[in-house]
């Protein structure tokens, strides 16, 4: 079997990559606030959604 060949792949300078970092995380942080906004908004939704659907029962229950 024929050996590989060496390959250079060339990188960002150091003081790059830690700048992409810093943009990735900072990014993933703000996923992670969207994410916990969703979660939130759904379940508001999802609350008045169920109380339009079940107040005329329970209008007609108390009347």
């Amino acid at each position: 079997m024929k050996q590989p060949t060496k390959q250079y792949v060339p990188l960002e300078p150091l003081a790059e990559q830690h700048r992409i970092v810093a943009k990735v995380d900072s990014l993933m942080a703000f996923c992670d606030q969207l994410e916990a906004s969703l979660t939130t908004t759904r379940s508001k939704l999802l609350n008045a959604l169920l109380h339009e659907a079940l107040e005329p029962a329970l209008e007609t229950i108390n009347a």
